[in-house]
């Protein structure tokens, strides 16, 4: 095979490379998520580099408190369900769906959120 060749397949595969790249680092960026937290929150986790992304928190807030909060940050929740002490909140925006899951433990609330591509 000729010098110009091997040249143009080796610029053709760096071109490709590039691309791919790119296209992943892209995809890496949309992965971190902002995820609201209420005011005087205790963050015990935060997994939200990547999707799904997970944030789990203790709050001293009532039940009411941590619904108006999320309902300012979400709007309306499409549903809401409440099972074994634990209230879910689910919301729809345009790329993602969000659940928040209220439920005491130790005299506070535990919120823990999870939000998922659509």
């Amino acid at each position: 095979m000729s010098t110009i060749k091997i040249k143009k397949y080796a610029l053709l595969t760096a071109t490709l490379l590039f691309s791919i790249n790119t296209m992943a680092f892209a995809d890496n960026k949309d992965a971190a998520v902002s995820i609201p937290v209420i005011e005087n929150a205790k963050v015990f986790a935060d997994f939200s580099t990547e999707m799904p992304a997970v944030l789990n928190y203790f709050t001293s807030a009532t039940e009411t408190q941590v619904i108006d909060f999320y309902q300012q940050s979400f709007g309306t929740p499409i549903s809401q369900e409440r099972k074994r002490g634990h209230l879910t909140l689910s919301y729809l925006q345009e790329k993602q769906r969000t659940r928040v899951v209220i439920s005491e433990r130790n005299n506070k609330r535990q919120v823990d959120i999870i939000v998922e591509k659509k």
